[in-house]
């Protein structure tokens, strides 16, 4: 009996695990164009988010924080990234990551810089469209 209880429950633990599972191709990403200069593609699961964002030279991410802890990877060009009051350059290859309710701003050093950002939790700001920190005041 006690290996039929276990078998159920590993049973049940594969299917519910198997319907969680997702997979994505990036530049196949439904993609969202932040401005002129910036797109964003995103996906999203029940503990992070993704964002893929491709900027143009001069693109800029202006200061905002969120409860997100943000692990970005820049994997072509390269950002400068304000963080208080210190600069950082990142460039293709290398990472930062941002603590949560942390102040910070991107800018695109070059054309084409391919920034790849995970963030925990999911940025429920823009899954529910209410990511209004782009908009200019």
């Amino acid at each position: 009996m006690k290996n039929l209880l276990l078998n159920i429950s590993l049973f049940f633990a594969a299917t519910v695990s198997a319907q969680n599972v997702q997979t994505f191709t990036l530049k196949e990403l439904p993609t969202k164009p932040v401005n002129e200069l910036l797109t964003r593609g995103m996906i999203s699961g029940e503990q992070g988010t993704i964002g893929y964002f491709t900027y143009k030279k001069g693109a800029v991410v202006p200061i905002h924080q969120h409860i997100n802890e943000q692990y970005s990877l820049i994997t072509k060009g390269s950002v400068k990234v304000n963080i208080l009051d210190k600069e950082y350059i990142v460039k293709a290859g290398q990472g930062i990551i941002i603590p949560p309710n942390v102040p910070h701003s991107f800018t695109a050093l070059e054309d084409d810089t391919i920034d790849i950002d995970f963030f925990s939790p999911a940025r429920k700001d823009w899954i529910e469209g209410k990511d209004n920190y782009f908009e200019k005041k």
